[in-house]
C-alpha cells in the first residue's frame, strides 16, 4: 500500500473520531440535550451546599481535583468536556481538528465567551493559560499532563494550535477537564504565584464567579449574568465546609443547607427506605475504585495460579454488603461499568469458588506461609473482611494497618505482600491504566507484561473509536484473566438534597459525576 493512500486513510479515521467532516472542516458536535423539565425552572434564590472536604486555595490552576475541582468548576471551564458516556464534546472550544499524524490539535474557540471581568476570551488567553500550566514554577496540577506539548500558537483570535511530540488520543480527554487546563485571562497571575490574596480571585468563564472565600468558612459564588451558556437560575451558591458527616446530614435535614456531599452509606440507606422524609439522594457509582495490589517482587505472586486463587477466595457481593452496606458496586474492570469501555469489554464476573481456589494454591506451591496485607487505619473493616475470606480459602494473611504516610513508605520500600489501594478512573482508559499496569510507570507492585505495554501504547496513539474499543477489550481480557491486580468494587458516593432543589444531576437520571457540578442547571422550588 502506498504512503499517500495510508495517509488518506489515517486522515479519514482521525477526522471521524474528532468530529470533523471529510473535507477537513470542523463539525459542530454538541453535547446531548437534557429532556424538558416537568416544571418550569424558577429564577432566583441562594443554594447552600454542605461540603465534606474544605478547599484552601481558589487559584484555578492548582489543586484541581477531588472536592476542590468540584467547587472550582462552578467558575472555571475547560476547552472540551466529556459527556455521560465518556465521549468528547465541545465546551469553550466549539470544534476541534486533529492532524492525520495525531500530533497537531487545532481548536476553534467559541466567539462571545466573556470572562467574569467582562473581557472576551480569545486565543491569547488560551496560549497564556497553557504556558502557565507548563511552567513548573507555577505548581499547576496539570503540569504533568501538558508536558508533552512541544509548542502552542495562536493562529488567529479564535484559533489555537497545540503540537505534541508524539501522537496522543488521550490529549483530547485531558483538554476535557480543568484538571489540566482551566482557561483564565492572559496575565492574571504572576510566574510563581500560587496563593491568592484574601478575597481576590482570578476571573473565569463559568456560570458563577467567586466573591468571598476564607479557609474553613463559607465560600460565596454569585451568578455571572453574561455566561455564554445562559445565566444560571440561582442567584448565588454558598459552599459551607462541614467536615463531620453526621453534622452535615443533620444540616440537610433541618434545611440549614439544601445540598450536601459525601453522605454516609447508612444515612443514604435511611433516605432510600423512606425513614427520612424530604430528602432526595443522588449517586456517583464511580466514587472510588478499590483493588488489591500484589507485590510482584515476591516470587509467589509471579505465579498466575496464586493470584487467581486469591480472586476465587473473594465473594465480592458479600464483601460489598458487609463492608459498604451495599453502597458499592462489584467491579471487574477499572472503568465506568455503564460506559462504552466496560460495555465493549463485557467481562464475565469472577465468582467465589473455594474448591478451585484451593486447587490453584496447590498448583502455585503455596504451603501456608504468612502473607502481609497492608492498609490504612480507616480501612479496618475493609481489610478484616478480606482477611476472613482469604483464611476461609486456606490463605494465611496477617494485617498491618498503619498511618497513610507510613503505608506510602512501605509501598516504595516494597515491604508488603498485598496492599489495599484506590485508583482514579478517567474517561480515557490510557490515563486510568498506565499508572497501574504500564511496566515503566507502574506506581506500586511492579506488574509487567509487554503485551499490555504494547496495547496501551496503541491505545494512546490511535484515534479511531472502533479500533480503540477493540484494543481495549484485548487489553482488559489479559488483565482480567491473569489477575494483574485484584479488582473489588467501586464505592458509591452520595449527594443529598432537599425537595427544593431541582435540575441537578446527569442525563442518566438519579446520578451525578464527581468531575461535573451541574450548578448552571440547578433551580429552587
Amino acid at each position: 500500500m502506498n504512503k499517500g493512500l495510508i495517509s488518506w486513510i489515517i486522515a479519514i479515521t482521525v477526522a471521524l473520531f474528532a468530529g470533523l467532516t471529510l473535507d477537513g472542516t470542523a463539525a459542530q458536535k454538541q453535547p446531548p440535550q437534557r429532556t424538558a423539565p416537568k416544571e418550569q425552572p424558577k429564577m432566583g434564590g441562594t443554594l447552600v451546599f454542605g461540603l465534606g472536604k474544605g478547599h484552601a486555595n481558589l487559584n484555578p490552576f492548582v489543586a484541581t481535583s477531588s472536592s476542590t475541582q468540584f467547587v472550582k468548576e462552578s467558575s472555571y471551564e475547560s476547552l472540551l468536556a466529556s459527556d455521560d458516556d465518556g465521549r468528547i464534546v465541545p465546551k469553550l472550544a466549539a470544534a476541534y481538528e486533529v492532524s492525520a499524524g495525531g500530533t497537531v490539535f487545532t481548536l476553534r474557540l467559541r466567539k462571545g465567551v466573556k470572562f467574569h471581568n467582562g473581557k472576551e476570551m480569545k486565543a491569547d488567553d488560551v496560549v497564556w493559560s497553557a504556558n502557565h500550566v507548563k511552567d513548573p514554577k507555577n505548581g499547576a496540577f496539570g503540569q504533568e499532563m501538558i508536558k508533552d506539548v512541544k509548542s502552542l500558537e495562536k493562529i488567529d483570535d479564535y484559533t489555537v494550535k497545540f503540537t505534541l511530540g508524539s501522537p496522543s488520543a488521550t490529549f483530547l480527554f485531558h483538554l476535557g477537564s480543568i484538571r489540566m487546563l482551566p482557561i483564565a485571562p492572559a496575565g492574571s497571575l504572576q510566574t510563581g504565584q500560587i496563593k491568592l490574596a484574601a478575597n481576590s480571585f482570578v476571573p473565569g468563564t463559568g456560570p458563577f464567579m467567586f466573591e468571598k472565600a476564607q479557609p474553613g468558612f463559607d465560600t460565596v459564588a454569585r451568578k455571572f449574568p453574561e455566561y455564554w451558556g445562559g445565566p444560571a437560575f440561582v442567584d448565588q451558591i454558598i459552599f459551607r465546609p462541614i467536615s463531620d458527616t453526621a453534622n452535615r446530614f443533620n444540616a440537610l435535614r433541618t434545611g440549614d443547607v439544601q445540598m450536601a456531599d459525601r453522605i454516609s452509606a447508612l444515612d443514604a440507606a435511611r433516605v432510600k427506605k423512606g425513614e427520612v422524609k424530604g430528602i432526595a439522594m443522588l449517586e456517583n457509582p464511580l466514587g472510588g475504585f478499590r483493588h488489591i495490589v500484589f507485590n510482584y517482587d515476591n516470587p509467589l505472586f509471579q505465579k498466575v495460579e496464586m493470584r487467581q486463587a486469591l480472586s476465587y477466595a473473594v465473594d465480592k457481593k458479600r464483601f460489598v454488603s458487609e463492608v459498604f452496606f451495599g453502597a458499592a458496586v462489584p467491579a471487574e474492570v477499572m472503568m465506568d461499568p455503564k460506559g462504552m469501555w466496560a460495555r465493549a469489554a463485557n467481562l464475565p464476573p469472577h465468582k467465589r469458588d473455594l474448591i478451585r481456589a484451593k486447587a490453584l494454591l496447590k498448583a502455585a506451591g503455596y504451603n501456608g506461609q504468612e502473607l502481609v496485607l497492608l492498609g490504612r487505619k480507616f480501612e479496618n473493616e475493609f481489610l478484616e473482611a478480606l482477611q476472613r475470606m482469604f483464611r476461609e480459602a486456606g490463605i494465611n494473611v496477617r494485617l498491618e494497618i498503619l498511618e497513610a504516610g507510613v503505608v506510602e513508605e512501605r509501598y516504595i520500600q516494597g515491604k508488603y505482600d498485598l496492599c489495599s489501594d484506590g485508583a482514579n478512573v478517567s474517561d480515557d482508559p490510557v490515563v486510568t491504566f498506565v499508572p497501574e499496569y504500564y511496566t515503566t510507570k507502574v506506581e506500586k507492585g511492579h506488574y509487567s507484561n509487554p503485551r499490555v505495554d504494547r496495547l496501551l501504547d496503541g491505545l494512546g496513539s490511535e484515534f479511531d473509536e472502533k479500533k480503540r474499543l477493540k484494543m481495549f477489550k484485548e487489553l482488559v481480557v489479559i488483565i482480567h484473566d491473569e489477575i494483574a491486580t485484584l479488582p473489588l468494587c467501586f464505592e458509591i458516593r452520595y449527594i443529598g438534597m432537599t425537595e427544593k432543589v431541582q435540575g441537578y444531576g446527569s442525563l442518566r437520571g438519579h446520578s451525578f459525576r464527581e468531575n461535573q457540578t451541574y450548578f448552571n442547571q440547578v433551580w429552587l422550588k
